[in-house]
């Protein structure tokens, strides 16, 4: 994790959190209950909703680990803040440490990270972008392979920070109404430093 220099301090704690909550421990040089012991200690620690901290700081290393632009697209989305398995996990261990305190953590542990649960973790296939110049309807980009709608929305902005790291500033976005053909797009008014203005369509699939 160290060779994060883009990303803050806060970020590359809730990083390794988010590691552990994936199952990846070793990838923070650590065992699995050492990892327990770590996250359990890093959400004691915390002096927010741990509920509400999580789900910023997915959302929030997804966007700056795609800035970082250390992997293509698709390898980025192998990153633990994009796994669906690690958000699920985090989900039920947050939820049990607040009701239960550290014996429900621990007993959640148990249930999550059961012996031989490496052979049922579930492969997450990355989501894609169909990629042409995104700049009007006729080229509009397309996300692929997005389960929901909240991941598909979410590919958008993964796209803009890979493409624009974080020399970029949102300043609009919406939903178009239907063209003649029916289609409909979400349409981002960016302005990429110092001095451009882009607008990136992306063609929604309904």
């Amino acid at each position: 994790m160290a060779d994060r220099p883009g990303l803050s301090e806060v970020e590359l704690l809730w990083l390794i959190a988010w590691n552990i909550a994936d199952g990846e421990w070793s990838r923070i040089d650590l065992d699995q209950a050492s990892g327990r012991n770590v996250l359990l200690k890093f959400l004691s620690a915390l002096r927010v909703d741990p509920r509400e901290a999580a789900k910023e700081s997915r959302i929030g290393l997804q966007q700056s680990l795609m800035a970082l632009r250390q992997g293509s697209f698709e390898e980025t989305q192998q990153e633990s803040p994009f796994s669906r398995y690690a958000e699920r996990n985090m989900k039920e261990l947050v939820r049990a440490w607040m009701k239960e305190g550290e014996a429900g953590f621990v007993r959640k542990w148990a249930e999550v990270f059961p012996p031989g649960w490496e052979a049922n973790k579930p492969k997450q296939e990355p989501v894609r972008i169909i990629v042409d110049t995104g700049d009007c309807e006729g080229r509009a980009l397309e996300v692929t392979g997005a389960p929901d709608w909240q991941t598909r929305a979410g590919a958008e902005w993964w796209y803009l920070y890979h493409t624009f790291g974080k020399s970029w500033k949102a300043r609009m976005h919406f939903t178009s109404t239907a063209n003649e053909e029916g289609a409909r797009f979400s349409i981002h008014y960016i302005h990429v430093f110092p001095n451009s203005h882009r607008r990136v369509f992306f063609r929604l699939p309904w």
